[in-house]
């Protein structure tokens, strides 16, 4: 079994040595003849590129593609060109893996034969803590109406569930067969097209798997930074989202009835609103004191598809506070909305 990991590398030296470190510890589970390290460096503005080259001098594992920026989705796609590996992983360059992690995804691949292999990952916030989350106590596996299941739960989720998808919709922390992509022509969209590039990516492929594995290992670390909320405003973001919501529901309508995925949708929606307004009062309050908040807020929650999804959705049985959003949003009630926000905010760096 070989496995292609592909990194795309950004403008992140100071990170791209504690991931690259991270990917040569697995030699101590996983044979280095059983692994290839694409890094794809994305226009890199700072010395990225130059530590990229200076890898592939010393490991003969690693290669590197040097290309002008086009953005996370097209730095994948160039990676997937070049991988030659049974699976591909999917990794960011500001994160790292702990030791065993391929191993281990690829031993739970290899015993269920399975297309697709998801695991947990473990947050690491602002302050350093280490924040485990998996979806399941045990690995379990799908196929058949399974697979159909785990597609409606990465689009999203059922208003119990803690989570707003399930099982996640990111591409990293899992194994993905490379013939599937290849028979299939499955490719990244680009993020400037769609601002969910993962989430497609992931319909995409699970529509042609034919058996999925989903462990509880939560070895893959995601580096959050909580200051980027602002840094990241995009004043249009809910418009790309409702954009993204047709998208999905184009490749869920033709797979499954509408009283089969109407609630993970609007779930999808719904958490995507509830995202934008955080954002929103984040700008406000930390960059831009003279936006103008309320209006935006009103532009959301008005927006014509989220009235829609609000209208029927059982927003009492949402987590509490999500709940209470939810109806906050149903409401209209704008000035509830922002003080729940901040409240949120001020509870949180408690």
């Amino acid at each position: 079994m070989r496995v292609s990991v592909i990194v795309p590398v950004y403008n992140v030296e100071q990170y791209l040595e504690r991931c690259m470190q991270s990917i040569f510890s697995q030699a101590e589970t996983l044979s280095s003849a059983d692994m290839e390290i694409i890094l794809v460096d994305d226009g890199s503005t700072d010395s990225g590129g130059v530590i990229c080259d200076r890898y592939a001098e010393t490991h003969a594992a690693v290669q590197v593609i040097h290309q002008e920026n086009a953005g996370l989705g097209m730095a994948r796609n160039s990676g997937l060109q070049a991988a030659k590996g049974d699976y591909v992983f999917f990794m960011d360059s500001d994160d790292y893996i702990g030791p065993g992690l391929l191993e281990n995804l690829c031993c739970a691949a290899k015993e269920q034969d399975a297309d697709i292999c998801i695991g947990g990952f473990t947050m690491i916030s602002p302050t350093g803590e280490k924040i485990p989350r998996a979806s399941v106590k045990e690995a379990c596996s799908f196929a058949g109406e399974g697979i159909r299941e785990l597609m409606l739960n990465t689009a999203g989720s059922l208003p119990e569930e803690e989570q707003d998808s399930k099982y996640g919709l990111s591409v990293w922390s899992r194994l993905y067969r490379r013939s599937i992509l290849e028979d299939y022509g499955i490719r990244f969209v680009s993020e400037r097209e769609l601002i969910s590039e993962d989430l497609i990516f992931n319909l995409d492929f699970l529509r042609y798997a034919k058996k999925a594995v989903v462990t509880a290992d939560t070895g893959y670390f995601y580096c959050y930074n909580g200051g980027s909320l602002s840094k990241k405003h995009c004043g249009d973001r809910f418009q790309r989202d409702c954009e993204l919501y047709e998208a999905v529901k184009e490749r869920l309508e033709g797979l499954f009835e509408e009283e089969e995925y109407a609630r993970y949708l609007q779930r999808m929606l719904i958490s995507r609103a509830r995202f934008d307004i955080c954002q929103e009062a984040a700008y406000r309050d930390q960059a831009d004191k003279a936006y103008p908040l309320r209006q935006r807020v009103d532009e959301i929650v008005n927006t014509a598809v989220l009235r829609r999804a609000l209208a029927d959705y059982p927003w009492w049985r949402l987590p509490k506070m999500q709940g209470v959003f939810a109806l906050a949003m149903k409401w209209k009630m704008v000035g509830t909305l922002i003080c729940l926000v901040r409240l949120r905010r001020r509870i949180a760096s408690v």
